[in-house]
């Protein structure tokens, strides 16, 4: 009978330790792909602040002073947009606006940055004081709110 002659037995593990690095291999391919991801993550951080810069970071001349009461003797009621604690009034053109941040006297500070396609005339209100621009002859202009400051600049004609 041949199911008499056949033992199945274990082998013993007496001698055999368990190893303390046995899970190393798997902690290091852990750390690896934690440390590749960060990396991925902080590149595509640097390109997208590198496209916005070019975007919105602009500079040029000032904007032309235009006399409040040509803009209060307009035929037509111009646009009027708020954005944060600002009021954009425009005659004509197109508007786009995005939030910045950047250190300013060593503090991060955000600020409104909006971008206007052609207007012939800009109103900016903050705070209860106006400031008029003239932006005749089809030019585009840029306009920061840092604080309670406001700077237009001249900039050349930009697709939205």
């Amino acid at each position: 009978m041949a199911a008499d002659q056949v033992r199945i037995r274990k082998l013993p593990l007496e001698g055999r330790a368990r190893s303390p690095w046995r899970w190393a291999p798997v902690a290091i391919g852990f750390v690896a792909l934690i440390g590749v991801g960060a990396e991925v993550m902080a590149r595509h951080d640097r390109a997208e602040a590198a496209r916005r810069d070019v975007i919105w970071r602009v500079t040029g001349p000032a904007c032309a002073p235009l006399d409040p009461e040509v803009f209060r003797s307009l035929r037509r009621y111009p646009q009027a947009t708020p954005y944060d604690e600002t009021l954009f009034q425009r005659a004509g053109g197109t508007m786009s606006c995005t939030h910045l941040v950047d250190r300013v006297g060593g503090a991060k500070v955000r600020y409104a940055v909006c971008k206007f396609g052609a207007p012939d005339y800009l109103r900016v209100s903050l705070g209860g004081r106006d400031r008029f621009y003239d932006l005749t002859g089809a030019k585009s202009a840029a306009v920061t709110v840092i604080k309670d400051e406001v700077r237009c600049v001249v900039i050349p004609p930009f697709r939205m």
